[in-house]
């Protein structure tokens, strides 16, 4: 434990209800210090914050073999997940396939936690139970140690240490850097300070912070009822009625884990046992990458992240078309229509811009265009664990339909729900600091290498027309186009070779977080039912809260919740020495 300065009464608050009643965290000093610290009996009034992370942020094991990690994001002595990427660098499609099931695979709860005491937590231990071991190291642990002091800090009786309103301002004086990153939150609404009495009531609450992971390559529905089995566990720990009282949670959330929460809160009796969630960088609306990486790998996107999520549209296929949880990213009907194009070398839209109403039926589920989301072949790599396109269609891809439907983006969410999202500025003075997005994707025809531009002793054929129009190209099936998940793809043609036309997956078009488009992660702002949403410049979506700012608006947030809680029961205060 760490020394203390030698002024202040210093007064310690109850952390949780130990078995032999309310227990105490006391911070040690010099032994010249020898007034008392006092401890303050009251019953502990427990408001638990349960954080949620995003895809691929909950650590997996094998369900038949307990002990085999499927995907696991400890730190290593580098800083990242090098293990992972070690283990992934080595699976081929067939590999992914077999071991990234969600039926195969359960949350493993054996990931690595902090060493060091923050907040309320005494024993490392206690990380565990909490469910921290169950989230990605890098992406989440500093965040929620960070959350841990700034709410329970305060009650260790460090004599003249900060209370949660002075953390507060500490924390409002952080910022990133670089250019508009130095700007303030840009608040949709009308976004009022935090008043003393609101600051007041969340020091009176004690404020243990959890993690529930969960499968993310099952069906969102399913984790939502993993979270709400874990916001009533923890609910009835921290409730005795004697010594502690908890009666709600408050939910922070990260990218997919907010449609976790978001289902979750629309289960019998969940949306009284929370009190209000925090909904970080969410794809409301789903996000177009999600079918651009389905189609053709991450090689040309972010070439070392490609080895663990999918250097190909091969291996990312093996996975997403079992998967519902990642087929649930994709574009929803609610997201705007004609995001899907292919443009002809003339850069004129060919034939016209898709979908017009339905994507799952125009886009997902289709067999018969290259341009579809799933390439048949794909679904039986070589010695993989092969599914039948029907299985895709009526089970996976169907669960996503389903779970679409579920959630209305103008009136699903928690009544006190605050919410922000990544989107830079256009202004050209500050452009090496845009964060962009995929807001739609564009296939562009080019025309490819002749053969007489390939070896100039050789002679072209003469007159040999091209393999296709734009207009034939665009009606090709999957096997003419002779895709390999890779951009650029090719439509062969004889005497051409690798191909005439070329066929380029566009880049990033829009702003946003860099997987997020700034259009469904502001979705929200269209619901009543959402106090606040916050537009945050320089935002990445896996580094989320690691940023400074959405670290401040995560706190602003949850002083206004805390103050909307269910009222703290009266009770009778004691100053025992």
């Amino acid at each position: 434990m760490t020394t203390t300065q030698e002024t202040g009464e210093r007064i310690a608050r109850p952390m949780a209800s130990g078995p032999d009643g309310p227990e105490y965290l006391v911070q040690l000093t010099k032994t010249s210090r020898t007034d008392p610290v006092f401890l303050q009996y009251e019953p502990a009034h427990v408001l638990p914050v349960v954080f949620v992370p995003g895809i691929m942020g909950s650590n997996l094991r094998d369900k038949s073999k307990e002990r085999e990690t499927v995907w696991r994001l400890d730190n290593s002595p580098l800083g990242p997940p090098v293990g992972l990427l070690i283990n992934k660098m080595g699976e081929n499609a067939a590999k992914r396939q077999k071991v990234l099931h969600p039926a195969r695979t359960q949350v493993d709860e054996r990931g690595a936690v902090p060493k060091k005491s923050h907040g309320s937590v005494d024993n490392p231990k206690i990380y565990t139970e909490r469910g921290w071991g169950e989230v990605g190291e890098g992406s989440y642990h500093a965040f929620l140690c960070l959350l841990e002091d700034t709410l329970n800090g305060p009650r260790k009786g460090n004599g003249d240490g900060p209370t949660v309103g002075q953390k507060y301002e500490e924390l409002q004086k952080k910022r990133p850097p670089g250019g508009e990153r130095d700007a303030p939150w840009r608040p949709i609404k009308d976004a009022p300070p935090p008043t003393e009495e609101e600051i007041k009531r969340t020091g009176d609450w004690l404020m243990p912070v959890y993690a529930c992971g969960y499968n993310w390559l099952d069906d969102n529905s399913v984790s939502a009822e993993r979270l709400a089995a874990r916001i009533q566990e923890i609910i009835k720990r921290h409730h005795d009625g004697v010594n502690s009282f908890c009666q709600q949670v408050i939910v922070v959330t990260h990218s997919m884990g907010g449609m976790v929460a978001r289902a979750c809160a629309k289960l019998p009796d969940m949306d009284i046992l929370i009190a209000g969630v925090v909904h970080g960088v969410m794809p409301t609306n789903g996000a177009a990458v999600a079918y651009r990486r389905c189609k053709v790998g991450m090689a040309d996107e972010d070439w070392l992240t490609s080895w663990v999520i999918g250097h190909s549209g091969k291996e990312t296929t093996a996975v997403f078309a079992q998967a519902p949880g990642a087929l649930q990213l994709l574009p929803t009907q609610h997201y705007s229509p004609g995001w899907l194009e292919v443009k002809g070398p003339d850069g004129k839209t060919v034939e016209q811009a898709l979908p017009q109403q339905n994507p799952y039926s125009e886009i997902y589920a289709r067999r018969d265009r290259w341009w579809a989301l799933v390439k048949e072949e794909w679904l039986s790599p070589k010695d993989g664990q092969p599914i039948e396109w029907g299985d895709y269609v009526e089970t996976y891809l169907d669960s996503a339909v389903n779970f679409h439907q579920t959630l209305s983006p103008r009136t699903d969410y928690h009544a006190n729900t605050y919410v922000f999202y990544g989107a830079d500025t256009a202004d050209e003075t500050i452009k090496k600091t845009r964060i962009n997005s995929f807001e739609r994707i564009v296939w562009r025809m080019k025309e490819g290498i002749q053969p007489a531009q390939r070896d100039e002793l050789s002679q072209p054929p003469a007159q040999t027309p091209p393999p296709g129009t734009p207009q034939e190209v665009f009606s090709m099936t999957p096997q003419q186009v002779d895709l390999r998940g890779l951009t650029p793809e090719h439509v062969k043609g004889e005497g051409y070779g690798a191909g005439f036309w070329e066929l380029h997956a566009g880049g990033h078009d829009g702003t946003g977080d860099g997987t997020v488009p700034a259009s469904s992660g502001r979705a929200p702002a269209d619901c009543d039912r959402v106090q606040q949403v916050f537009r945050i410049s320089g935002v990445e979506h896996e580094a989320a809260y690691r940023h400074a700012t959405a670290q401040q608006v995560t706190v602003y947030s949850l002083i206004k919740i805390a103050a909307q809680a269910l009222p703290i029961k009266a009770s009778t205060r004691e100053i025992a020495q």
